[in-house]
Parts: C-alpha cells; structure tokens; sequence
C-alpha cells in the first residue's frame, strides 16, 4: 500500500513504482530521477488537461517496464519536434513522454502516475510565462520563464548520469547501423 506521507527521517528511495489506472502497464524507476520540474508550457496544459505536468525525468537505463507494454501517440510540440507519449492501451492513462525520438535517453515520467508522487516534488517551475494566474508558487523552488540551461539546473550527478546514457546510447545506435550494413556473403 503506498505511503501518503513522508517525513525527513523517512526520506524516499528508489525504485519508485508506478504505472496506469487499471494496472496493466507498471513500471520502476531504479534511481533518483535526474530532475524533476513542473512544466506551465501551454502544450503541457491542453496535452494533461490541468494547468501543468509534473515531470521526473530518468534515463532510459534507469528505467524499466515490469508489465505490460504501451502503445506510444506522437502529439505535436510547439516547436515542431517529436514527442511521443506512452499510454496503456487499455486504459490510454499517459504515464511517460519520450521527446524527439522512441530512442530518447529520457523519459519525461508523469509524476501523477507513481504509487507514491508526493515523493518526487518539483525543484524547478518551467514556462511560468504560461501559468495560469491563480497557481500561487513556492518562493523557494526556481521558477524559469521558458526552459532552464540543464548544466546550471542539474546537480553534477545527473549531468554525469545523463551524459553516461548518451553515450552508451550512441553506442548502442552505432552497433546496431553496424549490424544493418553487415554484407552478406553469396556462395
């Protein structure tokens, strides 16, 4: 059963579990997420239906579907990319996006969508252009007009963690283009 409170002496650990409204997709997040923000962007707010999305973003190494499989929507952004959200078939709950590409190195996961989301509170607030006015915001979490510049938001650590996952997802990326143009042998 999940918590509905926790306190400093109870401080949240990972994995952090979650998934869908009726429980055909689970999912674990096996770390801290990188970092977690509160998105007031105008797309967020029309694409949850509420005035912003929470997001905890992990990478795609640290994160693992224990059950079920999702189908994936594309919904367009702003800006004329990618984005692809994961929701159950069954239930179409929206529990990750996936920008740019189905191969990102993160996945944006909807904090409503934990077992236990009061773990995971927001340390920034991005598109505060776009709030709705009537949201009052803590003074002491960052607050950013449009995105923020990750190497000065992050912590070392997930800036260290990202660029480990980039990394081996190049490699990854550059193995298998290998494998496709592997010449086969006519005898």
């Amino acid at each position: 059963m999940p918590k509905t409170r926790l306190t400093a002496a109870d401080p949240p650990k990972p994995p952090f579990d979650g998934g869908c409204a009726c429980g055909q997709v689970r999912y674990h997040l096996l770390d801290h997420p990188l970092f977690v923000h509160c998105c007031h962007c105008t797309r967020c707010q029309r694409e949850t239906g509420t005035p912003f999305a929470h997001h905890a973003m992990i990478e795609y190494t640290n994160f693992q579907i224990t059950t079920g499989e999702p189908s994936y929507v594309l919904v367009p952004t702003d800006s004329g990319g990618k984005h692809w959200v994961a929701r159950c078939p069954q239930c179409h709950t929206a529990m990750w996006n996936e920008h740019g590409t189905r191969k990102a190195i993160t996945r944006y996961v909807r904090v409503g969508t934990l077992d236990e989301p009061g773990a995971l509170p927001p340390l920034a607030h991005i598109f505060v252009r776009s709030k709705q006015a009537w949201i009052l915001l803590d003074e002491s979490t960052p607050k950013f007009r449009g995105y923020y510049d990750a190497a000065k938001a992050w912590p070392a650590e997930s800036l260290a963690r990202y660029d480990a996952a980039k990394k081996l997802r190049a490699q990854e990326t550059k193995s298998a283009g290998a494998k496709a143009k592997k010449p086969t042998v006519k005898r």
